[in-house]
């Protein structure tokens, strides 16, 4: 059991609980992918849906982080051979130099 859980591919999706994310979050879980999905709180009743996915309890790990937090980001894609970057930065007030803070 140990080995089979060794041999699948490990691979991450940002933005985790979006639509989009979702879908593909659904997606590499029925291809037996383990998947690490960013989401800003993985006890948020949003984030439910996710752990209702069939695998998910045996596939799936979110980690509670965001774009900007580069700590959690790594913790995030540690261990990982691929990286769905579908999350949008949403910051709380306005940013300073967005095109630098949120495009770059």
């Amino acid at each position: 059991m140990m080995r089979e859980i060794e041999d699948k591919e490990r691979v991450c999706v940002t933005g985790a609980g979006g639509y989009v994310a979702s879908w593909l979050v659904k997606y590499l879980l029925l291809k037996c992918y383990m998947v690490h999905g960013t989401v800003r709180d993985p006890c948020d009743e949003k984030n439910a849906h996710l752990k209702k996915l069939e695998h998910a309890s045996e596939n799936l790990q979110l980690f509670k982080t965001d774009l900007f937090d580069i700590e959690g980001l790594c913790a995030a894609v540690a261990g990982c051979t691929g990286v769905f970057h579908v999350a949008c930065p949403v910051p709380a007030g306005s940013v300073p130099n967005p095109e630098e803070r949120l495009y770059n």
